[in-house]
């Protein structure tokens, strides 16, 4: 179980990342600072393993605390928060050694799968059964490839209509970044004794628009919301050096 230490000027913000993380059996929060000076007073007590960072604190920020933070636990992963732009952020995580970041208005109900994408704890959380990845192509047949490319890597499992959800959406978020993004999109799916997640990435900045409720016969437009409908959890990760992830789980027990 991953320690998480959550530094932040805002208490009620605190509290909220608190009840967010803690909601989920993959976390345990051990520590709450108030500003970069105070973090790495804090981590020096509590050593977590994962640090959630805010950018912007009035008296001591993330930039000021993160070098007494790298010699206080070198071995702890940084993830920085800030309600600033992508574009922003990615020189800002690079810049600092940071694992990445994510936005400040990312929905508590999926901070904690984000987290756990963004720091690669989702093994952590559950014993792995098989991963596996592939590259395709920006075309529109892509959608079909990776059908044909989940349905060969969980087949063996006997997955029954578990298959049949995640061939779905993986095809319908494939296809929404060959429209989209333009580029070649990343497939990777993961099988653990708890869940099976696809994360499908492309090259483009842009953050996806929301999902709305769609007409049963509507062919564009209904890819998030499917996702939105019948996963267990999923979410869009911006990446340091570019591009974005879009992932969803969906559970071995029958519940989305």
């Amino acid at each position: 179980m991953p320690t998480v230490l959550l530094v932040d000027d805002d208490p009620d913000w605190r509290l909220l990342v608190r009840l967010a993380l803690e909601s989920d059996p993959s976390f345990a929060v051990v520590g709450e600072a108030g500003d970069g000076h105070e973090a790495v007073e804090v981590a020096a007590r509590c050593r977590p393993d994962l640090v959630l960072l805010d950018c912007s604190m009035p008296r001591a920020d993330a930039f000021d605390g993160l070098p007494g933070l790298r010699a206080t636990c070198p071995g702890a992963l940084v993830i920085l928060l800030s309600g600033h732009e992508p574009s922003h952020l990615r020189l800002a995580a690079s810049s600092a050694g940071a694992l990445g970041f994510l936005r400040k208005d990312t929905p508590p109900t999926r901070l904690a799968g984000e987290v756990l994408a963004l720091a690669g704890l989702v093994g952590a959380v559950g014993a792995v059964v098989c991963t596996a990845s592939t590259t395709l192509a920006p075309d529109v047949r892509s959608a079909g490839a990776a059908r044909r490319f989940i349905s060969a890597t969980l087949e063996p499992w006997r997955l029954g209509t578990l298959l049949d959800t995640v061939t779905l959406l993986a095809s319908e978020l494939v296809a929404n970044a060959v429209v989209h993004a333009g580029s070649d999109v990343d497939v990777a799916v993961q099988l653990t004794d708890r869940a099976a997640r696809v994360e499908v990435t492309d090259r483009s900045d842009t953050t996806p628009a929301a999902p709305t409720a769609v007409d049963a016969d509507q062919t564009s437009g209904r890819g998030l919301w499917m996702v939105d409908s019948i996963a267990r959890d999923w979410g869009v990760r911006q990446l340091p050096a570019g591009g974005k992830t879009v992932w969803f789980e969906v559970g071995r027990d029958g519940r989305g």
